[in-house]
């Protein structure tokens, strides 16, 4: 079993989640919902294990948060 931390760039992701953290916590600290993008899950299996303290990271110290998952495709209607 691998350790999450070996491979780098489970590093720069676990880094990114900590900043993108600190910004989202200081700006919606008070909100009642948060609305975040939800990273996919890893492609590499051997990443899983990891992939649900990489989202608690990410929404550490907010109340509610809101995980969206899109389906990759911008959908653009002109009549509406």
């Amino acid at each position: 079993m691998t350790s999450f931390f070996s491979n780098q760039s489970n590093v720069r992701r676990m880094h990114t989640a900590v900043k993108l953290n600190e910004v989202v916590v200081k700006k919606s600290k008070d909100s009642q919902l948060v609305l975040l993008n939800m990273p996919g899950p890893p492609k590499n299996k051997k990443g899983d294990e990891n992939y649900m303290e990489f989202l608690e990271v990410l929404m550490e110290g907010l109340d509610r948060v809101l995980l969206v998952r899109g389906g990759g495709r911008e959908v653009i209607t002109i009549y509406s």
